[in-house]
This record gives C-alpha cells, structure tokens and sequence, in this order.
C-alpha cells in the first residue's frame, strides 16, 4: 500500500516503432516506472513534452539527425532538468558528439536491448538526483474512484478538495463525469463553461484553460471536464493527457471525481495518477465490485501500489469487519471516513462541502486528517527507480 515519500521517474517514449515502444514501455513498468506519454514523430513528441513535463525523454534517432539535434536544444531551453537518451542504430561519433552537445545525457543501440536501457535510466536518475534533490515540480493527481454508485465518490472528492485547499495547497477539483456530474451542485455553483471550451481546432489551449476554470470562496478551483454526454464525445483520450500534464504544472494538488467509467480516457487517467482513491462500503455486493475492479486495474497493468482503499460511512456495528474486507480482498484498509450522517445531508443539501458547513464534525476531522496524510506523504516527493539485479 501506499505511504512512501517517493515517486517514480516520468517518462516520454519518442519512437517511429511501435514493437519498440511497447517493449520499453513494459520494460520500464516492471520497474517502477511510469511512461506518461508516447510519441511517433517530433512534432506530437513536443506537445507531449510540453504538456507532462516528464522527468525523462527516449528518443529514436532517425536519418535526420539534424531535427534530433534541434528537438534536443528545445527541450533543454525549456526543461533543463529533463534527461534525455537517445537511441540509434550505431551512430557516428559525430552524431553522438552533437546530441552531447546539445543536452542528451545517454546512447543505446536498436534494436533496444534491456540491458542498455537499465544502465542509461540509471545513469540519468543519478544525474537527476544530483541536481534535483528533494525538489518536486509537480502537482499530485488524486483520483476518486468508484466501486459502486452513490457510496460518496463525489462528496468525498469535494470534501477532500476543501480540506487540502486548507493546508495551504493551490488545489483544482476535476468533474470528470462524461455523463451527469455533481460537483457543481456539492458547491452550489453550476459550472459556465467546461473543457471543451478551451479547445482550440481540437487541441487544448492552456490560456483558455484558465479562463474555464473556477474558484469557490473555499478557495477551491472548479473545473468540468464535459457540460454534457454530446460534449462528451469531443474529447479524446490525447486531450486527458493534455488537461492533467497542464493541471499537473498549475497546481499541488488535483482531486478528480472520475465515476466508475473505465474507457481508454479514464484508464489514460488511472495511469497519470499519483493515488486512486478507490471507494467502498462495508457490505458485500461493493467489496465484490472492488475486487473486480482491482482485478481489471491488475489486467490493464495498474501499478496496485498507488490505489488506496477507502471505506466511506464507516460503523464499527456492521457484521463486516475491516479485516473480513481486508483479507477478501488481499490489501489494506487505507482509511475510513466516519458514518456522519447529518452534516454529510446538510453539507449535500446546502450546496456547501460538509467541511465547511460543519467544520467541528467527526466528517470534517477525517477529511482534515486525511489531507494532511496526503500533503505528508508527497511533501518530499523524489524520483526513484528501483535497482534490478541482473
């Protein structure tokens, strides 16, 4: 479960060959680490680059070595801290000499062999560790997710969102429903605009990004990803990777209450997370419904560490108990939020989260607790790839 201080090192796959990116993308999954992105060209590769800000690029050297050359000092103006490897079947040295020069840290042949990878990534993590130790320049992406209808998802997004805006934290709150979204109405402010607002020829615009984005007098910031199911279908699994690698650079915190849809959007999502919030109850037709959903998280290659199980209107008087759920399921009850019925309804009722409306509440002290449990266990968040012994 989760509970480390670390995160894994982010990485972009720029490659013509698809077998290639597929394999090193499994490659590095194995070891702890999350390609947030891939590319097949130069010109996708930067958009790519300039949304996620990833701590890593892989990059395929094609004949052109001149664009590679001119891709590299780009990155390097606009990401100084970013590694780059470079691969390409036996280049010159004079080509190895110019991408040096230009910024890439490391080479490795094609066909790309494992072996190689392992000893690039590990030399770039060193040399990222030296230069950007303790130092996170990126947001936390906290995804609520759903085992069941109506257990709470979205009151508990709302809620949460509150509680971190609290500490201090610059905190957005996503309504990633592409049906029929609620958070409007948990804060008494329906939403004027939504994502597709600020797209521009059907590519995301972050100026008009800020411009859709809303504030509560909490101090929480708003956004609706779709005002409606037909709006919905505008957008495409590349605009999810667009939205969050920008939310992920305005803000420390980005709550989003995503459901229980699974598409290649959501999933897309579910990969970029930080922590999947997946809620339950304490009953047995949810905990089935957990544990088929982490069964498909499993499948999908989900890293299983980041999903945090949370039992919402938690009772001790139930004829389930936490262990029953624990050991049903093969993991830890991450936290649980108390079964406070009257301010949760008033808080759902007013338009007005209950941390606010009843801020004393044993509700609102689980929220406050849970997001400082958050905000400590990302405080000094450093990228890690795990060592492997050959």
């Amino acid at each position: 479960m989760a509970g480390t201080n670390h995160r894994p090192m982010r990485v972009i796959i720029i490659d013509s060959d698809k077998n290639a990116r597929s394999y090193v993308k499994g490659y590095l999954g194995d070891r702890g680490v999350r390609v947030i992105g891939e590319a097949d060209d130069f010109k996708s590769g930067q958009r790519l680059v300039r949304g996620l800000q990833p701590d890593c690029i892989i990059i395929e050297l094609p004949e052109n070595g001149a664009e590679t050359v001119d891709f590299i000092r780009r990155v390097r103006e606009e990401l100084p801290h970013c590694g780059m490897v470079v691969s390409k079947h036996q280049p010159s040295p004079q080509v190895i000499l110019g991408c040096i020069r230009s910024g890439a840290q490391e080479f490795v042949g094609r066909p790309l062999d494992a072996p190689d990878v392992e000893r690039a990534l590990e030399h770039v993590r060193k040399q990222f560790e030296r230069t950007n130790k303790n130092n996170s320049s990126h947001g936390i992406i906290l995804t609520v997710f759903s085992a069941k209808g109506g257990i709470g998802a979205t009151s508990t997004a709302s809620n949460l969102a509150v509680a971190l805006t609290n500490t201090g934290a610059n905190t957005v709150l996503v309504d990633m429903s592409f049906h029929l979204g609620d958070l409007g109405l948990m804060f008494n402010q329906p939403p004027r605009y939504s994502l597709t607002d600020a797209m521009d020829n059907g590519s995301l615009d972050e100026t008009k990004l800020r411009s859709v984005i809303s504030e509560h007098d909490s101090g929480v910031n708003l956004l609706t990803v779709a005002a409606s199911p037909e709006i919905a279908e505008e957008i495409n699994r590349q605009h999810i990777v667009e939205l969050f690698g920008s939310l992920n650079t305005m803000y420390d915190f980005v709550v989003v209450d995503v459901g229980r849809q699974l598409d290649d959007r959501t999933i897309e999502l579910l990969e970029l997370s930080d922590a999947i919030m997946m809620m339950s109850t304490l009953d047995v037709p949810t905990i089935r419904n957990v544990s088929k959903y982490l069964n498909i998280f499993e499948r999908l290659e989900l890293n299983l560490d980041k999903v945090h199980l949370v039992v919402n209107r938690y009772t001790k008087k139930t004829r389930l108990t936490l262990k029953d759920m624990e050991r049903a399921l093969g993991t830890d009850v991450f936290w649980t939020i108390p079964n406070d019925f009257e301010p949760m309804s008033l808080g759902i009722d007013q338009g007005t989260p209950a941390i606010i409306e009843s801020s004393r509440s044993k509700l609102a002290i689980s929220f406050k607790q849970l997001a400082n449990e958050y905000s400590e266990m990302f405080a000094s968040t450093s990228v890690t790839i795990e060592a492997t012994s050959n």
